[in-house]
Protein backbone atom coordinates (compact mmCIF):
# COMPACT_ATOMS: atom_id res chain seq x y z
CA UNK A 1 0.00 0.00 0.00
CA UNK A 2 3.26 2.55 0.52
CA UNK A 3 3.86 2.10 -3.64
CA UNK A 4 0.05 3.13 -3.65
CA UNK A 5 0.25 7.00 -4.68
CA UNK A 6 -1.99 9.71 -6.80
CA UNK A 7 0.02 12.13 -8.55
CA UNK A 8 -0.98 14.93 -10.56
CA UNK A 9 -4.23 13.27 -12.09
CA UNK A 10 -5.10 9.87 -10.48
CA UNK A 11 -3.03 6.53 -9.62
CA UNK A 12 -0.81 5.06 -12.36
CA UNK A 13 1.42 2.12 -11.71
CA UNK A 14 3.16 -0.73 -13.78
CA UNK A 15 0.35 -3.52 -14.51
CA UNK A 16 1.23 -6.88 -12.62
CA UNK A 17 3.91 -4.81 -10.75
CA UNK A 18 2.33 -2.29 -8.56
CA UNK A 19 -0.91 -2.08 -10.84
CA UNK A 20 -2.09 -5.42 -9.98
CA UNK A 21 -5.89 -6.48 -9.05
CA UNK A 22 -5.14 -6.45 -5.75
CA UNK A 23 -4.24 -2.90 -5.43
CA UNK A 24 -7.29 -1.92 -7.35
CA UNK A 25 -9.68 -3.30 -5.03
CA UNK A 26 -7.68 -1.31 -2.38
CA UNK A 27 -8.25 1.77 -4.13
CA UNK A 28 -11.77 1.13 -4.83
CA UNK A 29 -12.60 -0.12 -1.16
CA UNK A 30 -10.54 4.16 -0.14
CA UNK A 31 -12.94 5.55 -2.67
CA UNK A 32 -16.38 3.57 -1.75
CA UNK A 33 -15.53 4.50 1.78
CA UNK A 34 -15.06 8.05 1.13
CA UNK A 35 -17.87 8.13 -0.75
CA UNK A 36 -20.54 6.08 1.06
CA UNK A 37 -19.88 7.94 4.66
CA UNK A 38 -20.55 11.92 2.65
CA UNK A 39 -23.36 10.40 1.69
CA UNK A 40 -26.91 10.92 3.21
CA UNK A 41 -28.53 7.66 1.17
CA UNK A 42 -28.09 5.48 -1.79
CA UNK A 43 -24.82 5.96 -3.66
CA UNK A 44 -24.29 5.11 -7.32
CA UNK A 45 -21.26 5.30 -9.18
CA UNK A 46 -20.16 5.17 -13.07
CA UNK A 47 -17.34 3.05 -14.29
CA UNK A 48 -15.41 3.24 -17.23
CA UNK A 49 -12.15 2.22 -18.94
CA UNK A 50 -9.98 2.50 -21.95
CA UNK A 51 -8.34 0.85 -24.98
CA UNK A 52 -5.54 -0.42 -22.43
CA UNK A 53 -4.42 -4.18 -21.19
CA UNK A 54 -7.04 -5.49 -19.48
CA UNK A 55 -8.59 -2.17 -18.52
CA UNK A 56 -12.06 -3.85 -18.78
CA UNK A 57 -10.94 -6.62 -16.20
CA UNK A 58 -9.95 -4.15 -14.49
CA UNK A 59 -12.91 -1.36 -14.30
CA UNK A 60 -15.35 -5.28 -13.51
CA UNK A 61 -12.88 -5.41 -10.22
CA UNK A 62 -13.36 -1.94 -8.99
CA UNK A 63 -17.23 -2.60 -9.82
CA UNK A 64 -17.61 -4.96 -7.61
CA UNK A 65 -15.88 -3.81 -4.84
CA UNK A 66 -18.29 -0.45 -5.12
CA UNK A 67 -20.88 -3.18 -5.10
CA UNK A 68 -19.79 -5.24 -2.34
CA UNK A 69 -19.95 -1.37 -0.16
CA UNK A 70 -23.57 -1.38 -1.05
CA UNK A 71 -22.83 1.29 -4.19
CA UNK A 72 -24.97 0.72 -7.11
CA UNK A 73 -22.37 0.83 -10.24
CA UNK A 74 -23.33 1.91 -13.76
CA UNK A 75 -20.42 0.23 -15.71
CA UNK A 76 -19.50 1.41 -19.18
CA UNK A 77 -20.58 -0.83 -21.81
CA UNK A 78 -17.39 -0.60 -23.76
CA UNK A 79 -14.55 1.64 -24.28
CA UNK A 80 -14.82 5.35 -23.40
CA UNK A 81 -13.20 8.80 -23.70
CA UNK A 82 -12.76 9.91 -19.72
CA UNK A 83 -14.89 12.96 -20.33
CA UNK A 84 -17.74 10.49 -21.29
CA UNK A 85 -16.88 9.33 -17.45
CA UNK A 86 -17.11 13.00 -16.54
CA UNK A 87 -19.96 14.56 -18.36
CA UNK A 88 -22.26 10.83 -17.47
CA UNK A 89 -21.20 11.79 -13.58
CA UNK A 90 -22.83 15.62 -13.94
CA UNK A 91 -26.03 14.47 -16.00
CA UNK A 92 -26.88 11.61 -14.40
CA UNK A 93 -26.16 13.75 -10.47
CA UNK A 94 -24.19 11.23 -9.45
CA UNK A 95 -21.73 11.27 -6.55
CA UNK A 96 -18.62 10.26 -8.62
CA UNK A 97 -17.09 8.33 -11.19
CA UNK A 98 -13.96 6.12 -11.51
CA UNK A 99 -12.40 5.70 -15.54
CA UNK A 100 -9.73 2.84 -15.38
CA UNK A 101 -6.75 4.47 -17.93
CA UNK A 102 -3.02 5.64 -17.84
CA UNK A 103 -3.56 8.61 -19.93
CA UNK A 104 -0.64 8.98 -22.07
CA UNK A 105 1.77 6.91 -20.27
CA UNK A 106 3.15 4.10 -22.24
CA UNK A 107 1.38 0.62 -22.54
CA UNK A 108 2.95 -1.10 -19.26
CA UNK A 109 1.06 0.84 -17.10
CA UNK A 110 -2.64 1.23 -16.41
CA UNK A 111 -4.29 3.56 -13.88
CA UNK A 112 -7.59 5.14 -11.97
CA UNK A 113 -8.74 8.69 -11.77
CA UNK A 114 -11.34 9.70 -9.69
CA UNK A 115 -13.97 12.14 -11.27
CA UNK A 116 -16.07 14.31 -9.05
CA UNK A 117 -20.05 14.90 -9.12
CA UNK A 118 -19.23 18.46 -10.98
CA UNK A 119 -17.33 16.28 -14.03
CA UNK A 120 -14.12 17.11 -13.50
CA UNK A 121 -11.60 15.82 -11.67
CA UNK A 122 -11.27 15.14 -7.90
CA UNK A 123 -9.95 18.19 -5.63
CA UNK A 124 -6.84 17.85 -3.95
CA UNK A 125 -8.65 17.36 -0.30
CA UNK A 126 -10.97 14.80 -1.65
CA UNK A 127 -7.54 12.58 -2.88
CA UNK A 128 -6.22 13.36 0.32
CA UNK A 129 -9.08 11.82 2.26
CA UNK A 130 -9.09 9.06 -0.33
CA UNK A 131 -5.77 7.60 -0.20
CA UNK A 132 -5.78 8.38 4.17
CA UNK A 133 -8.38 5.18 3.74
CA UNK A 134 -5.96 3.17 1.73
CA UNK A 135 -5.48 -0.23 3.94
CA UNK A 136 -7.72 1.00 6.88
CA UNK A 137 -10.82 -1.30 6.29
CA UNK A 138 -10.51 -4.95 4.91
CA UNK A 139 -11.58 -4.99 0.86
CA UNK A 140 -15.76 -5.84 0.72
CA UNK A 141 -16.47 -7.42 -2.78
CA UNK A 142 -19.11 -8.89 -3.84
CA UNK A 143 -19.34 -12.37 -5.12
CA UNK A 144 -21.32 -14.18 -7.60
CA UNK A 145 -23.22 -12.86 -10.74
CA UNK A 146 -26.37 -12.80 -9.94
CA UNK A 147 -25.91 -11.13 -6.75
CA UNK A 148 -23.53 -8.50 -8.77
CA UNK A 149 -26.59 -8.49 -11.02
CA UNK A 150 -28.39 -6.05 -8.95
CA UNK A 151 -25.84 -3.51 -8.39
CA UNK A 152 -24.16 -3.24 -11.39
CA UNK A 153 -25.93 -2.21 -14.52
CA UNK A 154 -24.01 -1.92 -17.96
CA UNK A 155 -24.58 1.50 -19.86
CA UNK A 156 -24.27 3.05 -22.88
CA UNK A 157 -22.14 6.33 -22.10
CA UNK A 158 -21.47 7.66 -25.54
CA UNK A 159 -24.72 9.28 -26.32
CA UNK A 160 -24.64 11.26 -23.93
CA UNK A 161 -21.46 12.18 -24.05
CA UNK A 162 -21.79 13.16 -27.47
CA UNK A 163 -24.75 15.05 -26.76
CA UNK A 164 -22.96 17.18 -24.33
CA UNK A 165 -20.43 17.92 -27.03
CA UNK A 166 -23.04 19.16 -29.69
CA UNK A 167 -24.69 21.44 -27.61
CA UNK A 168 -21.43 23.40 -26.66
CA UNK A 169 -19.50 23.30 -29.81
CA UNK A 170 -20.99 24.56 -33.73
CA UNK A 171 -20.68 21.68 -35.42
CA UNK A 172 -22.67 22.70 -38.37
CA UNK A 173 -20.28 25.41 -38.58
CA UNK A 174 -17.33 23.20 -39.28
CA UNK A 175 -18.91 21.15 -41.61
CA UNK A 176 -19.94 24.15 -43.91
CA UNK A 177 -16.22 25.11 -44.06
CA UNK A 178 -14.22 23.29 -46.57
CA UNK A 179 -11.44 22.51 -43.87
CA UNK A 180 -9.28 19.52 -44.15
CA UNK A 181 -8.88 17.51 -41.04
CA UNK A 182 -7.11 14.67 -40.23
CA UNK A 183 -7.58 13.09 -36.58
CA UNK A 184 -4.71 10.76 -34.88
CA UNK A 185 -6.44 9.45 -32.07
CA UNK A 186 -3.07 6.93 -31.32
CA UNK A 187 -5.20 3.74 -30.69
CA UNK A 188 -6.61 5.20 -27.71
CA UNK A 189 -10.26 6.16 -26.57
CA UNK A 190 -11.19 8.69 -29.33
CA UNK A 191 -11.56 6.72 -31.84
CA UNK A 192 -13.55 8.34 -35.09
CA UNK A 193 -15.94 10.49 -32.98
CA UNK A 194 -14.61 13.62 -34.41
CA UNK A 195 -14.64 12.02 -37.43
CA UNK A 196 -18.13 10.90 -36.90
CA UNK A 197 -19.49 14.28 -35.52
CA UNK A 198 -18.66 16.21 -38.87
CA UNK A 199 -19.94 13.76 -40.65
CA UNK A 200 -22.62 15.08 -43.65
CA UNK A 201 -20.69 18.00 -44.67
CA UNK A 202 -18.25 19.61 -46.99
CA UNK A 203 -15.51 19.19 -44.35
CA UNK A 204 -13.26 16.30 -44.50
CA UNK A 205 -12.26 14.18 -42.08
CA UNK A 206 -9.48 11.26 -42.30
CA UNK A 207 -8.85 9.30 -39.12
CA UNK A 208 -5.29 7.37 -38.79
CA UNK A 209 -4.71 5.04 -35.79
CA UNK A 210 -8.66 4.96 -34.65
CA UNK A 211 -8.52 1.44 -33.84
CA UNK A 212 -7.79 -0.35 -30.67
CA UNK A 213 -4.57 -1.45 -29.71
CA UNK A 214 -3.37 -1.88 -26.47
CA UNK A 215 0.63 -1.63 -27.24
CA UNK A 216 0.08 2.07 -28.75
CA UNK A 217 1.80 0.93 -32.00
CA UNK A 218 5.05 0.23 -29.82
CA UNK A 219 5.15 3.61 -28.37
CA UNK A 220 3.22 6.03 -25.68
CA UNK A 221 0.09 7.42 -26.90
CA UNK A 222 1.39 10.56 -25.85
CA UNK A 223 0.04 13.57 -28.76
CA UNK A 224 4.27 15.31 -28.34
CA UNK A 225 5.55 15.73 -31.61
CA UNK A 226 8.09 12.77 -31.79
CA UNK A 227 5.05 10.51 -31.65
CA UNK A 228 3.14 12.42 -33.92
CA UNK A 229 5.29 11.96 -37.23
CA UNK A 230 3.20 10.66 -39.86
CA UNK A 231 0.05 12.95 -38.48
CA UNK A 232 2.83 15.99 -39.32
CA UNK A 233 3.52 15.05 -42.65
CA UNK A 234 -0.51 14.27 -43.92
CA UNK A 235 -1.50 17.65 -42.45
CA UNK A 236 1.85 19.33 -44.70
CA UNK A 237 0.44 17.71 -47.38
CA UNK A 238 -2.87 18.47 -47.42
CA UNK A 239 -3.16 22.49 -45.79
CA UNK A 240 -5.12 21.30 -43.33
CA UNK A 241 -5.01 20.74 -39.88
CA UNK A 242 -4.27 18.01 -37.83
CA UNK A 243 -5.95 17.01 -34.21
CA UNK A 244 -4.44 14.39 -31.99
CA UNK A 245 -5.97 12.93 -28.53
CA UNK A 246 -3.79 10.87 -26.00
CA UNK A 247 -4.85 7.42 -24.65
CA UNK A 248 -7.69 8.60 -23.08
CA UNK A 249 -8.84 11.62 -25.34
CA UNK A 250 -8.77 13.86 -22.36
CA UNK A 251 -5.61 16.19 -23.74
CA UNK A 252 -5.28 17.54 -27.26
CA UNK A 253 -2.45 18.19 -29.74
CA UNK A 254 -3.14 20.46 -32.84
CA UNK A 255 -1.05 20.71 -35.83
CA UNK A 256 -0.96 23.84 -37.92
CA UNK A 257 -1.20 23.67 -42.32
CA UNK A 258 3.01 23.24 -42.13
CA UNK A 259 2.88 20.78 -39.68
CA UNK A 260 4.08 22.56 -36.12
CA UNK A 261 2.79 21.08 -33.29
CA UNK A 262 1.12 24.17 -31.06
CA UNK A 263 2.63 24.50 -28.16
CA UNK A 264 -0.68 23.74 -25.93
CA UNK A 265 -0.59 27.45 -24.77
CA UNK A 266 -0.89 28.87 -28.24
CA UNK A 267 -4.25 26.97 -28.45
CA UNK A 268 -5.34 28.46 -25.11
CA UNK A 269 -4.64 31.65 -26.41
CA UNK A 270 -6.63 31.11 -30.11
CA UNK A 271 -9.65 29.67 -27.95
CA UNK A 272 -9.44 32.66 -25.54
CA UNK A 273 -8.84 35.19 -28.49
CA UNK A 274 -12.14 33.76 -30.10
CA UNK A 275 -14.12 33.33 -26.70
CA UNK A 276 -13.63 37.37 -26.03
CA UNK A 277 -13.33 39.03 -29.85
CA UNK A 278 -15.93 37.07 -31.61
CA UNK A 279 -18.14 35.63 -29.02
CA UNK A 280 -17.82 38.62 -26.45
CA UNK A 281 -17.03 36.53 -23.14
CA UNK A 282 -15.59 37.53 -20.32
CA UNK A 283 -13.85 36.13 -17.23
CA UNK A 284 -10.49 35.02 -15.68
CA UNK A 285 -8.05 32.74 -16.94
CA UNK A 286 -6.28 29.71 -14.84
CA UNK A 287 -2.71 28.42 -15.96
CA UNK A 288 -0.63 26.22 -14.56
CA UNK A 289 2.99 27.73 -13.69
CA UNK A 290 4.72 25.84 -16.50
CA UNK A 291 2.69 26.85 -19.62
CA UNK A 292 3.64 29.97 -21.64
CA UNK A 293 4.02 33.71 -21.05
CA UNK A 294 1.85 34.35 -24.14
CA UNK A 295 -1.25 33.83 -21.86
CA UNK A 296 -0.51 36.21 -19.32
CA UNK A 297 0.62 38.86 -21.88
CA UNK A 298 -2.54 38.53 -23.78
CA UNK A 299 -4.71 38.86 -20.82
CA UNK A 300 -2.97 41.83 -20.06
CA UNK A 301 -4.22 43.24 -22.68
CA UNK A 302 -7.52 42.53 -22.49
CA UNK A 303 -7.37 43.52 -19.16
CA UNK A 304 -8.31 39.90 -17.74
CA UNK A 305 -6.97 38.35 -14.22
CA UNK A 306 -4.26 35.42 -14.82
CA UNK A 307 -4.62 33.28 -11.74
CA UNK A 308 -1.38 30.74 -12.10
CA UNK A 309 -1.86 27.26 -10.07
CA UNK A 310 0.92 24.27 -10.07
CA UNK A 311 1.06 21.41 -12.37
CA UNK A 312 -1.69 19.67 -12.73
CA UNK A 313 -5.18 19.98 -14.50
CA UNK A 314 -7.03 18.86 -10.99
CA UNK A 315 -5.39 22.78 -9.55
CA UNK A 316 -7.68 24.48 -12.59
CA UNK A 317 -10.75 22.54 -11.59
CA UNK A 318 -10.12 23.87 -8.33
CA UNK A 319 -10.31 27.56 -9.91
CA UNK A 320 -13.07 26.68 -12.20
CA UNK A 321 -14.89 25.96 -9.29
CA UNK A 322 -13.93 29.16 -7.15
CA UNK A 323 -14.08 31.80 -9.43
CA UNK A 324 -15.55 32.98 -12.73
CA UNK A 325 -13.00 31.42 -14.94
CA UNK A 326 -13.43 31.50 -18.91
CA UNK A 327 -10.80 29.23 -19.95
CA UNK A 328 -7.99 27.42 -17.97
CA UNK A 329 -5.04 25.27 -19.25
CA UNK A 330 -1.90 23.29 -18.71
CA UNK A 331 0.82 23.35 -21.02
CA UNK A 332 0.82 19.55 -21.67
CA UNK A 333 -2.69 19.87 -23.84
CA UNK A 334 -5.63 20.05 -21.25
CA UNK A 335 -7.67 22.54 -21.93
CA UNK A 336 -11.08 23.41 -19.69
CA UNK A 337 -13.39 25.76 -21.17
CA UNK A 338 -16.50 27.59 -18.99
CA UNK A 339 -20.05 26.26 -19.86
CA UNK A 340 -18.83 22.96 -20.89
CA UNK A 341 -17.51 21.19 -17.65
CA UNK A 342 -15.10 22.06 -15.34
CA UNK A 343 -12.49 19.12 -17.28
CA UNK A 344 -10.62 18.82 -19.93
CA UNK A 345 -11.79 17.62 -23.08
CA UNK A 346 -9.42 16.41 -26.13
CA UNK A 347 -12.28 15.92 -28.29
CA UNK A 348 -14.47 18.90 -27.61
CA UNK A 349 -11.22 21.18 -27.40
CA UNK A 350 -9.86 20.21 -31.29
CA UNK A 351 -14.08 20.41 -32.30
CA UNK A 352 -13.93 24.25 -30.96
CA UNK A 353 -10.23 25.40 -32.56
CA UNK A 354 -11.87 23.80 -35.76
CA UNK A 355 -15.07 26.03 -35.18
CA UNK A 356 -12.80 29.44 -34.33
CA UNK A 357 -10.78 28.29 -37.54
CA UNK A 358 -14.39 27.76 -39.17
CA UNK A 359 -16.02 30.83 -38.08
CA UNK A 360 -13.39 33.76 -38.53
CA UNK A 361 -12.81 31.95 -41.65
CA UNK A 362 -9.48 32.28 -41.37
CA UNK A 363 -6.57 29.12 -41.70
CA UNK A 364 -5.33 28.44 -38.33
CA UNK A 365 -1.31 29.26 -39.02
CA UNK A 366 -3.20 33.31 -39.93
CA UNK A 367 -4.69 33.09 -36.31
CA UNK A 368 -1.42 32.04 -34.77
CA UNK A 369 0.37 34.25 -36.60
CA UNK A 370 -1.56 37.27 -35.33
CA UNK A 371 -0.82 36.07 -31.83
CA UNK A 372 3.26 35.92 -31.94
CA UNK A 373 3.02 39.29 -33.61
CA UNK A 374 1.08 40.41 -30.87
CA UNK A 375 2.33 38.95 -27.75
CA UNK A 376 5.78 37.04 -28.71
CA UNK A 377 6.82 34.42 -30.54
CA UNK A 378 8.26 32.12 -27.34
CA UNK A 379 10.61 29.01 -27.38
CA UNK A 380 10.67 26.15 -24.82
CA UNK A 381 12.10 23.11 -23.84
CA UNK A 382 11.86 20.71 -21.03
CA UNK A 383 14.32 17.95 -19.65
CA UNK A 384 13.96 14.91 -17.50
CA UNK A 385 16.40 13.85 -15.19
CA UNK A 386 16.35 10.60 -13.64
CA UNK A 387 17.85 11.16 -10.35
CA UNK A 388 18.16 8.89 -6.88
CA UNK A 389 15.68 9.67 -4.60
CA UNK A 390 18.36 11.13 -2.21
CA UNK A 391 19.35 13.30 -5.25
CA UNK A 392 16.68 14.86 -5.36
CA UNK A 393 16.19 16.29 -2.40
CA UNK A 394 19.57 17.44 -2.00
CA UNK A 395 19.00 19.30 -5.44
CA UNK A 396 16.13 20.86 -3.86
CA UNK A 397 17.41 21.63 -0.72
CA UNK A 398 20.43 23.42 -2.68
CA UNK A 399 17.28 25.37 -5.09
CA UNK A 400 16.21 27.01 -1.26
CA UNK A 401 18.98 28.61 -1.05
CA UNK A 402 19.85 29.40 -4.57
CA UNK A 403 19.10 33.22 -5.34
CA UNK A 404 21.24 34.35 -8.36
CA UNK A 405 21.13 37.29 -9.58
CA UNK A 406 21.37 36.52 -13.18
CA UNK A 407 20.67 33.25 -15.23
CA UNK A 408 22.23 32.53 -18.68
CA UNK A 409 23.09 36.59 -18.60
CA UNK A 410 19.48 37.51 -17.69
CA UNK A 411 18.58 39.53 -14.52
CA UNK A 412 16.81 37.47 -12.17
CA UNK A 413 13.12 39.66 -11.29
CA UNK A 414 11.33 36.56 -9.39
CA UNK A 415 11.73 33.93 -7.54
CA UNK A 416 8.46 31.48 -6.65
CA UNK A 417 8.17 28.42 -4.67
CA UNK A 418 4.48 27.94 -5.78
CA UNK A 419 5.23 24.58 -7.68
CA UNK A 420 9.04 23.98 -7.27
CA UNK A 421 11.13 26.52 -7.53
CA UNK A 422 10.88 28.75 -10.98
CA UNK A 423 13.28 31.88 -11.69
CA UNK A 424 11.75 34.50 -13.58
CA UNK A 425 13.47 37.29 -15.59
CA UNK A 426 13.79 40.53 -16.37
CA UNK A 427 12.54 40.09 -19.91
CA UNK A 428 9.91 37.17 -18.97
CA UNK A 429 12.00 34.11 -19.86
CA UNK A 430 12.04 31.92 -17.02
CA UNK A 431 13.32 28.58 -15.87
CA UNK A 432 11.54 25.93 -13.87
CA UNK A 433 12.52 22.48 -11.57
CA UNK A 434 9.79 20.47 -10.51
CA UNK A 435 9.75 16.96 -9.04
CA UNK A 436 8.01 14.42 -10.20
CA UNK A 437 4.58 13.53 -8.31
CA UNK A 438 5.45 9.71 -8.84
CA UNK A 439 9.35 9.41 -9.81
CA UNK A 440 12.57 10.20 -8.78
CA UNK A 441 13.15 12.71 -11.73
CA UNK A 442 13.78 16.52 -11.72
CA UNK A 443 11.94 18.17 -14.35
CA UNK A 444 13.83 21.07 -15.97
CA UNK A 445 11.65 23.73 -17.78
CA UNK A 446 12.76 26.79 -20.05
CA UNK A 447 10.54 29.27 -21.94
CA UNK A 448 12.33 32.91 -23.79
CA UNK A 449 11.37 35.11 -26.47
CA UNK A 450 14.67 34.40 -28.20
CA UNK A 451 15.73 30.99 -29.62
CA UNK A 452 19.23 31.44 -28.85
CA UNK A 453 18.87 32.01 -25.28
CA UNK A 454 16.90 28.62 -24.61
CA UNK A 455 20.24 26.34 -24.53
CA UNK A 456 21.67 28.64 -21.83
CA UNK A 457 18.81 28.61 -19.84
CA UNK A 458 18.75 24.41 -20.31
CA UNK A 459 22.24 24.23 -19.49
CA UNK A 460 22.07 26.61 -16.37
CA UNK A 461 19.49 24.07 -15.08
CA UNK A 462 20.96 20.66 -16.00
CA UNK A 463 23.99 22.12 -14.00
CA UNK A 464 22.76 22.57 -11.61
CA UNK A 465 21.12 19.31 -11.18
CA UNK A 466 24.53 17.28 -12.21
CA UNK A 467 26.21 19.35 -9.28
CA UNK A 468 23.68 17.99 -6.75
Amino acid sequence: MNKIKFGTEGWRAVIAEEFTSENVRIVAQAVAGHYRAAAKGRVTMAVGYDTRFLSDRFAQAVSEVLAGNGIRVLLSRGIVPTCAVSRYVKDRRLPAGIMITASHNPPIYNGMKVKAHYGGSATTDTVAKIERRLGRAPVRRLDGEAAASRLIQTVDMIPTFLKGIRSFVNLPAIRRSKLCVVVDSMHGAGGRYIEQLLSGGRCRVETLRAGRDPLFGGGAPEPVAKNLIALRQRVRRQAGVGIANDGDADRVAVIAPDGERLHSGVLLCVLLDYLVRVKGQSGSIATTISNTVMIKRMARDLGLKVTEVPVGFKYIVERMLKENVLIGGEETGGIGIRGYLPERDGILNGLFVLEAVAVQGRSLGALVSDLRRRYGDWHSDLQNFHLTPSKVDRLFDALARWHPARVAGLRVRQISAMDGVKLTMEDDSWLLFRRSGTEPIVRIYAETLRRSKLPALIRAGVSLAHAS
